[in-house]
């Protein structure tokens, strides 16, 4: 009797003594993968809130550059805790394949990644009794695990109503002791708003009063008396843009080909930039200075064969600042060499970053000069919501909620 005691007790035993010793590697492995993958507080995240963990991973996934292998250091981890090669081969796609990235054609997702990796608390109750602490303890990382750099948290937007810019191409902006005035045009129909509190709420007004004289159908920045618009009437040899100085005209230049359209215009006090769209994806760069021909500038790389849902252009004080739009992020690059050269692409806004932002749907962002600030502004789609609003006063290196 005694024998087949200890011999249930050994068939019972054994499996479970195994899973203990498994469950130790495992933890291990687990610490590391989290350190890997989100930065210095992974392990911890991963073992204790893992959606604060994939939320960490997806920041870092898309601040990286579309071609970037941003997870393949973590391959060889992933498929030591899975024993997937697939899994393996997915931490080695580029960025720009993984849907939380934005662009069309994902062939990855971090929730395919995360439903993979073991459950710890499953393999700890089957090392019960062998294992007496918890699982928690185990979770330790070995020494000289690889350790991501922490990814940066983005920008919180704020709640702005009453601000039309979407489908408007022509923005004109006005600041006098009765607030801040824009005026709106999609060259059918011209919408002015007004804030009295710096932003926060805007009201319809009349733009044919005096104070927006020179405003309707035009781009021009706060004060000035130059403007920019658009000849309608060019389609056998391109768009041109029209300028203004004290609301006569003074000249006109054409700019691409007959097959470009306009995407964005803006403009500040000296000239207006302009992206057009040849067709395939194919972006160009105008800059239009007063009674000078308009001239292509150089076009960044992000926008050369880009797939987006939207891209808006400003500029102030020289600078050239360009908004894209790609599923639920928007990039920012920006140039202060009139196109020479770009800066890298910072992420503006990311709406499953932020909880304002989360719920409801949104146009495409929009960019607009004003007051020595450059304001982003996506509306929603329901009129029932307001539009989340950021400002940047460093020519969009760095955003913050307008309000």
């Amino acid at each position: 009797m005694g024998a087949l005691i200890c011999l249930l007790a050994a068939f019972w035993g054994l499996p479970r003594a195994r899973a203990a010793w498994r469950l130790h590697d495992t933890a291990v492995l687990f610490a590391d993968y989290g350190l890997c993958m989100a930065g210095p507080t992974g392990a911890v995240a991963l073992r204790d809130q893992p959606s604060e963990f994939w939320r960490l991973v997806r920041r870092r996934l898309v601040a990286s550059n579309s071609d970037e292998r941003v997870f393949a250091g973590c391959a060889a981890l992933a498929f030591r805790l899975t024993g997937a090669s697939s899994v393996a081969d997915a931490h080695q796609v580029q960025a720009g394949r993984f849907a939380e990235w934005g662009m069309p054609g994902a062939t990855v997702d971090l929730n395919q990644i995360g439903r993979t990796l073991p459950d710890l608390s499953e393999m700890g109750q089957a090392a019960w009794p062998f294992l007496r602490s918890g699982v928690a303890v185990l979770v330790k990382p070995s020494l000289g695990a690889k350790e991501a750099m922490h990814p940066l948290e983005t920008a919180k937007p704020g709640a702005i109503v009453g601000l039309q810019l979407h489908g408007r191409l022509l923005r004109s902006r006005r600041i006098t002791e009765r607030g801040l005035f824009v005026v709106a045009s999609n060259g059918h129909d011209t919408r002015a708003v007004r804030s009295r509190d710096r932003g926060r709420n805007w009201t319809p007004t009349s733009p044919w009063q005096a104070a927006l004289e020179g405003t309707s159908d035009r781009c021009s920045s706060d004060g000035s008396e130059r403007a920019f618009g658009l000849d309608g009437h060019r389609a056998n040899t391109g768009p041109a843009i029209v300028y203004y100085n004290s609301d006569v005209k003074t000249g006109q230049s054409v700019l691409g080909g007959p097959n470009h359209r306009i995407v964005s215009l803006g403009c500040d006090e000296s000239a207006a930039v302009v992206i057009a769209d040849a067709g395939n994806r194919e972006y160009g760069i105008w800059q239009c200075s007063s009674d000078l021909p308009c001239r292509a500038l150089p076009t960044p790389p992000i926008l050369q064969g880009l797939l987006a849902d939207g891209i808006d252009i400003a500029r102030i004080r020289g600078a050239i600042v360009i908004a894209i739009t790609q599923g639920p992020v928007v990039r920012v690059v920006s140039s202060r060499d009139e196109g020479r050269s770009y800066t890298p692409f910072t992420i503006a806004l990311d709406h499953a970053d932020s909880v304002i932002a989360e719920k409801g749907r949104y146009f495409p962002a929009q960019l607009l000069a004003i007051g020595g600030s450059v304001v982003m502004v996506e509306e929603a789609e329901s009129i029932s919501m307001p539009a989340l609003a950021l400002v940047s006063n460093d020519f969009g290196a760095s955003w913050h909620a307008w309000n």
